[in-house]
């Protein structure tokens, strides 16, 4: 049996390089740039003004002033969107839009609400700089400019960003594809009839609910019977077309859980079994070339708390992510912990804001309970110790993705 830390280093080993592919920018959202991002166009692509108003030469306002004013013939009307030509002739002035591109000779812009407009003429009475309400072609990019550097998560503003330049794809770092297996005799989908013995299968959509939160949509969802030969069949054709294979339940030490074997038998190489932890004792990972096998205990707490431990960070790094982990913080304990004296602790918990920011430890712990998961948004991370922790002490708190939302 291994140590927490000694599965994720054992984890992070066995990792894949992530793959790449050039993607359109509507299905971008949520991936990892593979490469640096270089702008192809300046950015403004051209001077243009930047407000309603009135195009002049700066120049022909240096001596205007009230008792002296200057008078600019209005000369047309250029809008967004215009590609007029010309020029600006001598003490004229042309009505300008918002974005619209200067034309030669303009080079400042008068405020619509600041003109004062006498018989076809605006008057000038103060001069106004060169320059002025002006956006100065490439002044935030120029042509070739790194705009985002490789690592970059992609973003909603990322997305107008690129779009801004012309660019409708990225090259990203692949999402694996995942196969997500239960198993269980005991197994029941949600909606169907009950029997005797049986019980409803709530590891399948949770995990792919996980997955899809991640902008990841398994390949293939199935619920298996405790049948060796289907789930050998099964599993030899998703470890050809799979990167992940995530397994539920069948790698404890049961007479009907065999899982384990049949994944040997099939050319997977067992990294390590069982984690000193609680939940998800008997947590397997295992890899055939660059395909990799989870194994999770099938008990609802365990399937919850060992994907997101060990089995998110490794989807990230398949998708090039640089901080594949959960996060992490310092927060008051507002409620005694007592740990294990042998096996690491995931304590399922909720996050709490107030004067001081704490987290309060759920109830309903054990590893077959799953109410608690409606309401925990983080782990207590609680290594084997005899001395108890106390409330108001500072503890390792890991947040789930999710555990800002609905905090007010």
């Amino acid at each position: 049996m291994i140590t927490f830390e000694q599965a994720l280093k054992l984890i992070e080993a066995n990792n894949p390089p992530p793959g790449e592919e050039m993607v359109l920018i509507s299905a971008a959202l949520g991936l990892v740039c593979s490469e640096d991002v270089r702008s192809p166009l300046d950015l403004p692509l051209y001077d243009n003004s930047a407000m309603d108003g009135f195009l002049l030469r700066s120049k022909e306002t240096l001596a205007a002033t009230a008792e002296n004013p200057v008078l600019l013939s209005i000369q047309g009307v250029i809008k967004a969107g215009d590609d007029k030509g010309g020029s600006l002739g001598r003490r004229e002035a042309c009505r300008i839009m918002t974005g619209a591109t200067l034309i030669k000779g303009g080079d400042a812009v008068l405020e619509k609400e600041k003109a004062v407009i006498q018989n076809g003429c605006v008057v000038i009475t103060t001069p106004v700089p060169r320059g002025k309400n002006v956006r100065v072609r490439a002044e935030e990019i120029k042509k070739l400019d790194r705009v985002l550097p490789k690592g970059s998560v992609v973003n909603p503003g990322t997305i107008g960003f690129v779009a801004t330049m012309g660019m409708n794809t990225l090259k990203v770092y692949k999402k694996p594809a995942i196969t997500l297996i239960a198993t269980g005799n005991e197994l029941t989908a949600p909606g169907s009839p009950l029997r005797a013995g049986k019980i409803y299968d709530s590891n399948t959509a949770m995990i792919q609910a996980a997955l899809e939160e991640m902008r990841i949509r398994p390949i293939l969802v199935r619920r298996l019977k405790d049948a060796p030969k289907t789930i050998q069949k099964v599993l030899r054709f998703e470890l050809k077309e799979s990167d992940m294979v995530i397994l539920m339940g069948g790698v404890s030490v049961g007479d009907y859980d065999f899982v384990k074997g049949l994944l040997e038998e099939e050319g997977v190489k067992t990294i390590f079994w069982k984690v000193s932890q609680k939940p998800g004792k008997p947590l397997y990972f295992g890899r055939k070339n660059n395909h990799l096998v989870f194994g999770l205990p099938g008990n609802p707490a365990s399937v919850f708390t060992c994907f997101y431990e060990y089995v998110y960070p490794a989807i990230r790094r398949f998708m090039g992510y640089k901080r594949p982990y959960l996060s992490s913080s310092l927060l008051e304990l507002k409620q005694s912990l007592k740990p294990d004296p042998e096996k690491f602790l995931f304590v399922k918990s909720k996050i709490q804001n107030g004067e001081t920011q704490g987290v309060m430890p759920l109830k309903h712990q054990q590893s077959h309970m799953i109410s608690s998961l409606c309401e925990a948004d983080s782990f207590v991370v609680v290594p084997n110790s005899d001395a108890l922790l106390r409330e108001g002490e500072k503890v390792l708190v890991h947040s789930l993705p999710f555990a800002w939302e609905g905090v007010l």
